[in-house]
Protein backbone atom coordinates (compact mmCIF):
# COMPACT_ATOMS: atom_id res chain seq x y z
CA UNK A 1 0.00 0.00 0.00
CA UNK A 2 1.35 3.51 -0.88
CA UNK A 3 -0.01 6.14 1.36
CA UNK A 4 0.09 9.45 0.55
CA UNK A 5 2.08 10.80 3.42
CA UNK A 6 2.59 14.68 2.00
CA UNK A 7 -1.36 14.99 1.32
CA UNK A 8 -1.80 14.43 5.60
CA UNK A 9 -1.26 18.47 6.01
CA UNK A 10 -3.90 19.38 8.36
CA UNK A 11 -4.21 22.54 10.82
CA UNK A 12 -1.93 24.74 13.11
CA UNK A 13 -1.88 27.61 15.76
CA UNK A 14 -3.66 29.81 11.77
CA UNK A 15 -6.44 28.26 13.15
CA UNK A 16 -7.21 30.51 16.28
CA UNK A 17 -10.16 32.24 15.43
CA UNK A 18 -11.92 29.03 14.09
CA UNK A 19 -14.90 28.04 15.46
CA UNK A 20 -15.85 24.36 16.40
CA UNK A 21 -18.22 21.70 16.83
CA UNK A 22 -17.81 19.41 20.00
CA UNK A 23 -19.83 16.26 21.39
CA UNK A 24 -19.41 16.76 24.62
CA UNK A 25 -18.64 12.87 25.42
CA UNK A 26 -15.57 13.36 22.36
CA UNK A 27 -13.93 16.01 24.43
CA UNK A 28 -14.14 14.19 27.34
CA UNK A 29 -11.85 11.29 25.25
CA UNK A 30 -9.78 14.24 23.61
CA UNK A 31 -9.01 15.10 27.19
CA UNK A 32 -7.88 11.69 28.67
CA UNK A 33 -5.68 10.55 25.89
CA UNK A 34 -4.28 13.70 26.35
CA UNK A 35 -3.57 13.25 30.38
CA UNK A 36 -2.42 9.42 29.11
CA UNK A 37 0.21 11.11 26.89
CA UNK A 38 1.31 13.49 30.22
CA UNK A 39 -0.89 16.22 30.40
CA UNK A 40 -0.67 19.91 29.56
CA UNK A 41 2.20 20.53 31.57
CA UNK A 42 4.28 17.93 30.07
CA UNK A 43 3.89 19.70 26.70
CA UNK A 44 4.00 23.20 27.81
CA UNK A 45 7.22 22.33 29.46
CA UNK A 46 8.77 20.39 26.17
CA UNK A 47 10.36 23.79 24.34
CA UNK A 48 13.25 22.11 21.82
CA UNK A 49 11.74 18.93 19.88
CA UNK A 50 14.37 17.09 17.51
CA UNK A 51 12.68 13.92 15.49
CA UNK A 52 13.72 12.30 12.29
CA UNK A 53 10.80 11.32 10.09
CA UNK A 54 11.45 8.22 8.42
CA UNK A 55 9.33 5.98 5.98
CA UNK A 56 9.61 2.65 4.99
CA UNK A 57 7.69 1.04 2.19
CA UNK A 58 7.89 -3.09 2.44
CA UNK A 59 10.62 -2.87 4.95
CA UNK A 60 13.04 -0.50 2.66
CA UNK A 61 13.57 2.92 4.23
CA UNK A 62 12.76 5.63 1.17
CA UNK A 63 12.49 8.58 3.51
CA UNK A 64 14.37 10.24 6.42
CA UNK A 65 13.98 13.95 7.00
CA UNK A 66 15.20 15.51 10.22
CA UNK A 67 13.60 18.49 12.32
CA UNK A 68 14.61 21.03 15.46
CA UNK A 69 11.38 22.45 16.74
CA UNK A 70 11.64 25.29 19.34
CA UNK A 71 7.88 25.08 20.06
CA UNK A 72 8.02 28.24 21.58
CA UNK A 73 9.47 31.03 19.98
CA UNK A 74 8.72 28.92 16.05
CA UNK A 75 12.20 28.36 14.95
CA UNK A 76 12.80 25.32 12.88
CA UNK A 77 15.33 23.65 11.12
CA UNK A 78 14.38 21.32 8.45
CA UNK A 79 17.07 18.97 6.44
CA UNK A 80 17.41 15.85 4.15
CA UNK A 81 17.73 14.62 1.25
CA UNK A 82 15.41 15.36 -1.57
CA UNK A 83 13.73 12.81 -4.56
CA UNK A 84 16.63 13.86 -6.81
CA UNK A 85 18.85 13.01 -4.15
CA UNK A 86 20.15 16.68 -3.68
CA UNK A 87 20.94 17.29 -0.02
CA UNK A 88 18.40 20.33 1.28
CA UNK A 89 18.76 22.28 4.40
CA UNK A 90 16.03 25.09 5.49
CA UNK A 91 15.69 27.43 8.13
CA UNK A 92 12.69 28.90 8.71
CA UNK A 93 9.80 29.93 11.70
CA UNK A 94 6.39 28.67 11.76
CA UNK A 95 4.89 31.57 12.72
CA UNK A 96 6.09 33.80 9.89
CA UNK A 97 5.41 31.97 6.92
CA UNK A 98 7.11 32.74 3.81
CA UNK A 99 10.45 34.65 5.49
CA UNK A 100 13.70 32.20 6.09
CA UNK A 101 16.98 30.77 4.55
CA UNK A 102 17.12 27.15 2.59
CA UNK A 103 19.82 25.89 0.84
CA UNK A 104 20.00 23.18 -1.80
CA UNK A 105 23.45 21.03 -2.10
CA UNK A 106 25.24 23.88 -0.07
CA UNK A 107 24.03 26.73 -2.23
CA UNK A 108 21.78 29.24 -1.32
CA UNK A 109 18.48 29.49 -2.89
CA UNK A 110 16.36 33.10 -3.80
CA UNK A 111 13.66 34.62 -5.09
CA UNK A 112 10.81 31.88 -6.77
CA UNK A 113 13.46 28.54 -5.54
CA UNK A 114 13.53 30.21 -1.77
CA UNK A 115 10.01 30.67 -1.63
CA UNK A 116 9.19 26.98 -3.10
CA UNK A 117 11.83 25.28 -0.51
CA UNK A 118 10.06 27.41 2.36
CA UNK A 119 6.52 26.25 1.62
CA UNK A 120 7.71 22.60 0.79
CA UNK A 121 9.30 23.27 4.58
CA UNK A 122 5.75 24.40 6.19
CA UNK A 123 4.46 21.60 4.58
CA UNK A 124 6.39 19.30 6.15
CA UNK A 125 6.32 20.83 9.63
CA UNK A 126 2.62 20.61 9.55
CA UNK A 127 2.59 17.20 7.90
CA UNK A 128 5.20 15.72 9.80
CA UNK A 129 4.60 16.55 13.57
CA UNK A 130 0.48 15.63 12.71
CA UNK A 131 2.14 12.08 12.27
CA UNK A 132 3.36 12.57 15.86
CA UNK A 133 1.32 14.12 17.99
CA UNK A 134 -1.62 14.06 16.49
CA UNK A 135 -3.35 12.66 19.42
CA UNK A 136 -2.40 16.00 21.39
CA UNK A 137 -3.76 18.13 18.66
CA UNK A 138 -7.85 17.36 19.21
CA UNK A 139 -8.41 19.99 21.13
CA UNK A 140 -6.60 22.58 18.64
CA UNK A 141 -9.12 25.27 17.30
CA UNK A 142 -11.23 24.52 14.82
CA UNK A 143 -11.30 20.79 15.18
CA UNK A 144 -14.61 19.44 15.26
CA UNK A 145 -15.10 16.23 17.66
CA UNK A 146 -17.59 13.79 17.25
CA UNK A 147 -18.20 10.96 19.21
CA UNK A 148 -18.55 7.38 17.03
CA UNK A 149 -19.06 5.11 21.23
CA UNK A 150 -17.24 1.93 21.12
CA UNK A 151 -15.72 0.01 18.48
CA UNK A 152 -13.83 -3.68 19.48
CA UNK A 153 -11.14 -4.71 17.03
CA UNK A 154 -8.16 -7.33 17.16
CA UNK A 155 -9.46 -7.96 21.04
CA UNK A 156 -9.13 -4.24 21.79
CA UNK A 157 -12.20 -2.21 22.83
CA UNK A 158 -11.75 1.70 21.16
CA UNK A 159 -13.48 4.54 22.38
CA UNK A 160 -14.31 6.22 18.38
CA UNK A 161 -13.74 10.01 18.17
CA UNK A 162 -14.34 11.48 14.42
CA UNK A 163 -12.23 14.50 13.80
CA UNK A 164 -13.31 16.71 11.00
CA UNK A 165 -12.56 20.80 10.33
CA UNK A 166 -14.20 24.09 10.49
CA UNK A 167 -13.89 25.76 6.81
CA UNK A 168 -10.40 27.28 6.30
CA UNK A 169 -8.91 25.63 8.97
CA UNK A 170 -5.39 24.31 8.10
CA UNK A 171 -3.61 23.17 4.50
CA UNK A 172 -6.57 20.48 3.73
CA UNK A 173 -9.62 21.08 5.84
CA UNK A 174 -12.13 18.43 4.03
CA UNK A 175 -9.71 15.16 5.83
CA UNK A 176 -11.55 13.21 8.27
CA UNK A 177 -10.26 11.52 10.87
CA UNK A 178 -11.27 8.65 13.05
CA UNK A 179 -9.36 8.60 16.77
CA UNK A 180 -9.26 5.27 18.46
CA UNK A 181 -8.81 5.34 22.01
CA UNK A 182 -7.65 2.40 23.89
CA UNK A 183 -10.26 1.98 27.17
CA UNK A 184 -7.03 0.46 28.89
CA UNK A 185 -4.11 2.50 28.09
CA UNK A 186 -6.42 5.92 27.78
CA UNK A 187 -3.68 6.02 24.31
CA UNK A 188 -4.79 6.51 20.64
CA UNK A 189 -3.56 3.54 19.22
CA UNK A 190 -5.28 2.67 16.23
CA UNK A 191 -5.76 6.12 13.28
CA UNK A 192 -7.92 5.78 10.73
CA UNK A 193 -8.48 8.56 7.79
CA UNK A 194 -10.27 9.86 4.47
CA UNK A 195 -8.34 12.54 2.79
CA UNK A 196 -9.91 15.06 0.48
CA UNK A 197 -9.52 13.89 -2.87
CA UNK A 198 -10.09 9.89 -1.45
CA UNK A 199 -13.68 8.18 -1.56
CA UNK A 200 -15.23 7.03 2.17
CA UNK A 201 -13.96 2.82 0.74
CA UNK A 202 -10.06 4.29 0.59
CA UNK A 203 -10.53 4.75 4.42
CA UNK A 204 -7.04 3.67 5.48
CA UNK A 205 -5.80 2.94 9.13
CA UNK A 206 -2.02 2.78 11.04
CA UNK A 207 -1.23 1.10 14.38
CA UNK A 208 0.45 3.59 16.75
CA UNK A 209 2.65 1.35 18.98
CA UNK A 210 6.33 1.64 20.41
CA UNK A 211 5.22 4.25 22.89
CA UNK A 212 7.75 6.24 24.99
CA UNK A 213 8.65 8.92 26.99
CA UNK A 214 10.25 12.21 25.95
CA UNK A 215 10.79 14.43 28.38
CA UNK A 216 7.30 13.66 30.42
CA UNK A 217 5.59 13.44 27.20
CA UNK A 218 4.77 9.89 25.71
CA UNK A 219 4.77 9.33 22.06
CA UNK A 220 4.16 6.98 19.40
CA UNK A 221 7.75 5.81 17.60
CA UNK A 222 5.91 3.47 14.65
CA UNK A 223 3.03 3.94 12.43
CA UNK A 224 2.17 0.69 10.72
CA UNK A 225 -0.12 0.49 8.30
CA UNK A 226 -2.91 -1.91 9.15
CA UNK A 227 -3.08 -3.39 5.52
CA UNK A 228 0.81 -3.45 5.52
CA UNK A 229 3.85 -2.62 3.50
CA UNK A 230 4.41 1.01 5.13
CA UNK A 231 5.75 1.95 8.35
CA UNK A 232 5.94 5.75 9.76
CA UNK A 233 9.16 5.45 12.37
CA UNK A 234 10.02 8.50 14.51
CA UNK A 235 14.56 8.12 14.94
CA UNK A 236 16.09 9.85 17.21
CA UNK A 237 13.59 11.58 19.10
CA UNK A 238 14.74 13.98 21.87
CA UNK A 239 13.31 16.83 23.76
CA UNK A 240 14.30 19.86 26.01
CA UNK A 241 12.88 22.41 28.24
CA UNK A 242 15.59 25.03 26.96
CA UNK A 243 16.68 26.55 23.87
CA UNK A 244 18.68 24.97 21.38
CA UNK A 245 20.29 28.42 19.58
CA UNK A 246 22.96 26.76 17.16
CA UNK A 247 20.39 24.10 15.85
CA UNK A 248 19.13 27.46 13.83
CA UNK A 249 22.36 29.04 13.07
CA UNK A 250 23.48 28.60 9.22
Amino acid sequence: MKTRIAALLVLFVTAAFATETRDPAAVAVARRTLEAMGGEHAFATLRTLKFDFVVERDGKEVARIHHVWDRWDGRYRLEGVNRDGKNFRTLFNVQQQGAGRSWLDGKELDGEALKKALERAYGRFINDTYWLLMPAKMQDPGVNLQSEGDSEKDGKTYDVVRLTFSDGVGLTPKDTYWAYVSKDSGLMERWEFVLTDQKAEDREAFLWTDWQTVLGVRLAMAKSAAAGGTVIRFDHVSGSDSSDDSAFTP
